[in-house]
C-alpha cells in the first residue's frame, strides 16, 4: 500500500535552535512591549492632568515618571514625582490632606489661639488660574506679619468678635480681611483616576506591543 512517511529529524536541530533563541528573546520582547506601555500611561496621565485639574501649572502636568523595566525584572512602575506626590496623593485616593510647608511656616510664627495643626484655607485672597496662592502673595503677607498699621498681616483669631482664628489683612478704619481661615482638617474627594487611566491603556496597548515585540525577535532568530 502506497504511503507517506515524514521524517522531521533533519528539522529537528533548526527547530529547537529556534526554540532557544525564542526562549531567550522572550524576557526581552515582553520588557520592551512593558516599557512602551508604561510610557503611553505616563503620558496618558500627565495629559489626564489637564482634564481632571482647573488650569494645571507645568510642575503638575509633567508629574508622572516611568522606572523601567528590564529582561531581569519584568515590572514597570509609573509614579508621581516626589514633590508632586505630596499634593497628589489625596487628589488620587481622597481623604485628609497633610499641612503644606507655607502652613508650618506661618502656623510656627502664630498666636496661642491658633489650632495646633491647622489648615490654613483661602479666604478674600487671588488665587493663581490654577487655584493655588502665588509665592508673591506668601512672601508678601510673610513680610507684613512683623508690621503695624494698614496692610499689615496678623496670625491667629481676631480679639472682640467672633471671627475664626486665620490670617488677617488690617485695613482702613479697623476692618479686618480674612486672607485665610484656619480649619482643624482639610478633605479632598478623589477626583483623579489614576488607575482606570493606566489600566485602560495597558488593556489596549500591551497585547499590541508584546506582538509587535515577539515578532521582531522571531525574524531576528531566523
Amino acid at each position: 500500500m502506497a504511503s507517506i512517511n515524514l521524517n522531521i529529524e533533519s528539522e529537528l536541530p533548526k527547530a529547537i535552535r529556534w526554540t532557544d533563541a525564542m526562549t531567550k528573546q522572550l524576557p526581552f520582547a515582553i520588557s520592551r512591549a512593558l516599557n512602551d506601555t508604561g510610557f503611553d500611561i505616563r503620558n496618558a496621565l500627565n495629559g489626564a492632568t489637564r482634564q481632571y485639574f482647573n488650569n494645571p501649572v507645568l510642575f503638575t502636568q509633567r508629574a508622572f515618571l516611568v522606572n523601567r523595566s528590564n529582561k531581569r525584572n519584568l515590572t514597570v512602575d509609573i509614579y508621581a514625582e516626589r514633590r508632586r506626590a505630596r499634593y497628589l496623593r489625596t487628589l488620587i485616593s481622597g481623604g485628609q490632606r497633610g499641612q503644606k510647608p507655607f502652613e508650618l511656616r506661618f502656623l510656627s510664627e502664630a498666636q496661642a489661639s491658633m489650632p495646633k495643626g491647622s489648615r490654613l484655607i483661602p479666604a478674600a485672597i487671588r488665587l493663581t488660574p490654577a487655584g493655588n496662592v502665588s509665592l508673591a502673595a506668601l512672601r508678601r503677607i510673610e513680610q507684613q506679619l512683623s508690621t503695624k498699621g494698614r496692610n499689615s498681616t496678623f496670625i491667629g483669631k481676631p480679639s472682640g468678635n467672633n471671627r475664626p482664628a486665620g490670617i488677617y489683612q488690617r485695613m482702613p478704619k479697623g476692618k479686618l480681611k480674612p486672607l485665610f481661615i484656619a480649619t482643624p482638617q482639610a478633605s479632598y474627594r478623589p477626583m483623579f483616576p489614576m488607575q482606570e487611566i493606566g489600566m485602560k491603556v495597558a488593556e489596549r496597548r500591551f497585547g499590541q506591543y508584546l506582538r509587535s515585540s515577539l515578532e521582531q525577535a522571531i525574524a531576528t532568530a531566523r
